[in-house]
């Protein structure tokens, strides 16, 4: 009996949900701030994924056919699960629309197990649900932003949370391998809130394994494993940042995206830049904001008596809530010029780590007395009333597949993905794949993709040949079985090779260099690690 009811809860937790997504299912799509440019990059991952680069680093095709270092440094996984998606049969268009919508049920009952795994309660479950995915800042992802990542990272919080939860209180591997996947998962869904969630992630284990007498010594687990899981991405990135220009020009002045107390109090919509007039809301909600006031009530009304331990993991709740919070004010600046929080640029993503905290506190409330358990159930409708009202799009718009996999851009806001040595950024499709720079003779391209370029040079004498390409490091060019001294200090960092006169097949391809390997090798040898461990717990606990 008690599974069944605790299936009817969950499944209630999705039908809750799904009128927040119901636009998903107009014919379509429709303009965010980079929900479209999700659909270029997951037709590019195709490609890449099509072409055998594995894992894909570097885009062909974007930048005008001039290509850059795309998945080098943006984060892959979404596009990972997109894929997937689209070979099942869905146009990449539906793909984004199917994965920005199932994030939603998804991240409800998420959080309904977690909420209920740290409560003990089924009510607990459903209110910290609801509050979850009716949360302002969601709809914002959704509707206004369009940011993939974010969306997806909403789904992965509480599951990380859950499964390293059932693992301090069961001393169960296999949690600690499902909690070490799903934290790498992270890594690669949304590298910023990662950055943002790993601290407080630590702080409510260290807590609960504190308050509640847990095994503390098995926390760091998910985090050493999910980052070794991952290293294929964040190694590179991180080692490689130097070679790009977000390592010398920030995307935005961090100072003008601190929020004011109106912003987080005042109920406010807008599908515009946040700095503008029209701008998107910073507001915390309403409900969640009286659930923060109820759990201080709740709170001080206990001050004079002995806490039991759910009062304390509460309050725990409460603080880290408070701090975070504090932290989207400027008086936090330089808070954010520490290490890893200098890379981000908008203090107001804290958002959804005060969510995942706010509906975390909300089970607390849905947990302990009927007074307060009617209390939460009325925010929930008050939740559901103030929100469902921006599970809109601004408008729609009418575009197939080819649109999005012609569309030549970078995808980025300010080519901050773009290499160093790129002094002119390509603003016309290129024309021909290999052009003769100096020289006499003719090309003959016969064939290119993301990771390889063959061609064949008759050449009159000797020659300069320029491939329209920009370098990064990866990349090598043989003829003849010999490799070719490749320059790059030209205004578009394309690469160059001399060719002396005569018939020459030149071949160009991209692979990992020896860092690289490393990291592939640390994932691939983590994740069969983590999957024999596994099985060998399983297949021991079936013949105990």
């Amino acid at each position: 009996m008690k599974v069944i009811r605790n299936n009817i809860v969950w499944i209630l937790c999705i039908l809750i949900s799904l009128p927040l997504v119901s636009s998903y299912f107009h014919p379509g799509f429709f303009s965010t701030h980079d929900g479209e440019w999700a659909i270029v990059r997951l037709g590019d991952m195709f490609r890449t994924l099509r072409d055998f680069q594995i894992p894909p680093r570097y885009s062909g095709a974007l930048n005008f056919g001039y290509g850059y270092p795309l998945f080098n440094f943006a984060y892959p996984f979404p596009y990972y699960v997109g894929t997937l998606i689209h070979l099942l049969g869905f146009s990449f268009v539906d793909s984004i629309k199917i994965l920005f919508a199932s994030t939603v049920p998804l991240s409800a009952v998420g959080m309904y197990f977690a909420s209920n795994a740290l409560w003990k309660s089924r009510w607990a479950g459903l209110v910290s649900s609801i509050l979850y995915v009716y949360l302002p800042y969601r709809m914002v992802d959704l509707y206004v932003r369009g940011s993939i990542g974010e969306s997806l990272a909403f789904v992965l919080f509480p599951v990380v949370f859950y499964f390293s939860l059932k693992s301090l209180e069961n001393r169960n591997v296999v949690y600690g391998v499902l909690a070490g996947v799903s934290y790498g998962c992270l890594i690669m869904t949304h590298n910023i809130m990662a950055v943002l969630f790993t601290p407080v992630f630590l702080l409510l284990l260290v807590s609960y394994a504190l308050i509640y007498g847990k095994n503390y010594r098995s926390i760091m687990f998910p985090i050493i494993s999910g980052l070794l899981f991952s290293a294929f991405f964040w190694l590179p990135a991180i080692s490689e940042k130097s070679n790009i220009l977000l390592s010398r020009i920030p995307i935005a002045d961090r100072n003008l995206y601190f929020v004011t107390l109106n912003q987080l109090v005042i109920p406010r919509w807008g599908y515009g830049v946040p700095d503008q007039p029209n701008g998107f809301s910073y507001q915390i909600g309403m409900a969640q904001l009286a659930i923060f006031i109820t759990s201080l009530i709740a709170l001080f009304t206990k001050i004079n008596t002995r806490w039991d331990r759910e009062y304390k993991m509460v309050m725990v709740l409460v603080l880290v809530f408070t701090v975070v919070l504090s932290m989207m004010f400027s008086f936090s600046s330089p808070i954010w010029k520490l290490p890893f929080l200098s890379e981000v640029n908008y203090p107001w993503t804290l958002l959804a780590i005060s969510g995942f905290l706010i509906s975390l506190i909300a089970g607390f409330i849905a947990s302990h007395g009927t007074v307060l358990k009617i209390t939460a159930l009325g925010l929930c409708c008050v939740a559901i009333i103030s929100t469902i009202s921006y599970a809109k799009p601004a408008g729609y718009v009418q575009r197939g597949d080819q649109y999005y996999l012609t569309n030549p851009a970078t995808t980025t806001s300010s080519s901050e993905l773009m290499p160093v040595w790129v002094k002119l950024m390509p603003s016309n499709l290129v024309s021909d794949k290999v052009v003769i720079l100096s020289g006499k003779g003719s090309i003959d391209v016969v064939s290119y993709n993301s990771k390889k370029i063959t061609f064949k040079a008759h050449l009159d004498s000797d020659s300069a040949i320029s491939i329209q390409t920009i370098y990064y490091p990866g990349w090598t060019m043989e003829s003849d079985n010999k490799l070719l001294p490749i320059t790059y200090n030209n205004e578009y960092g394309v690469m160059r090779v001399g060719l002396t006169k005569g018939d020459h097949v030149i071949m160009g391809s991209f692979s990992e260099t020896p860092l690289r390997m490393w990291a592939d090798t640390i994932s691939i040898v983590t994740a069969i690690g983590l999957g024999s461990l596994v099985i060998f717990k399983i297949r021991k606990k079936r013949y105990e």
